[in-house]
């Protein structure tokens, strides 16, 4: 199976991704809380680019049945349901409801892909799950980090590399592309140390002096959700493995 890292979203602009598996990661805060709310019930997810675009969306929906959610700088969007905390996204809260979410830099990236053969959203929380069902699909494999703001992610690239070594614990050969050798040594530094992320990484310690530390606590839970959540008809679902 051959396997790249695409380290920003700019990486895949003009890529023919559509005989790939391309998992979408953005681990503080987007990708975690994907997970999060569909394996708390959550309908589905809609991604949108803005938030003007995510309220022309809500307007599809009956009131009670979908939720405005997103952020802006890692702040919540004024007038919006809920912000970006995977914590907020409780069953009491989202369950059998529609979600349409914007983000400053997941559901961008996400946006980028929908060409793909198959895209799933991946985080360390369902790492396992996601090295499953690119295992089962056996396609080249592109892991595509959402980084911050056009930069790379310390985060999402250690991210990959756990994906990547958790794949290759499932035996077959595995040809990595520079990029996704480097996230697999990153990310052999870091699994046991992955709670040093937060302040090793610049979107870390900008959620940290803006006191989300229990979020970022629970983005670092690893393999704490085993579910694949498979964006498709521009929508995020939930799929076992």
């Amino acid at each position: 199976m051959r396997v790249h890292v695409a380290l920003t979203p700019a990486e895949l602009e003009g890529a023919d991704l559509h005989a790939q598996t391309v998992v979408v990661i953005d681990v503080f805060r987007a990708a975690t809380t994907v997970a999060t709310a569909l394996s708390n019930g959550c309908r589905a997810i809609i991604p949108a680019l803005t938030p003007d675009d995510a309220r022309a969306r809500a307007q599809e929906f009956p009131r009670g049945e979908v939720l405005l959610a997103g952020e802006r700088g890692g702040e919540p969007i004024e007038g919006f349901d809920l912000g970006n905390s995977p914590l907020e996204y409780t069953p009491d809260r989202v369950a059998r409801r529609v979600v349409i979410l914007t983000t400053t830099n997941g559901t961008r990236a996400l946006l980028k892909v929908s060409g793909a053969a198959s895209t799933v959203v991946g985080a360390l929380v369902n790492a396992k799950a996601i090295a499953q069902r690119a295992r089962d699909q056996r396609r080249t494999l592109t892991l595509a980090c959402a980084g911050e703001l056009g930069e790379p992610s310390l985060e999402d690239t250690v991210c990959a590399g756990v994906i990547i070594e958790a794949i290759s614990q499932g035996g077959g050969p595995l040809e990595l592309s520079d990029t996704a050798a480097i996230a697999r040594g990153v990310a052999r530094d870091y699994r046991h140390r992955l709670g040093d992320l937060p302040v090793e990484s610049g979107w870390g310690r900008h959620l940290l002096g803006r006191g989300c530390d229990k979020d970022l606590a629970a983005c670092l839970a690893l393999d704490a959700w085993p579910i694949v959540p498979v964006f498709r008809n521009g929508r995020v679902v939930a799929s076992e493995p």
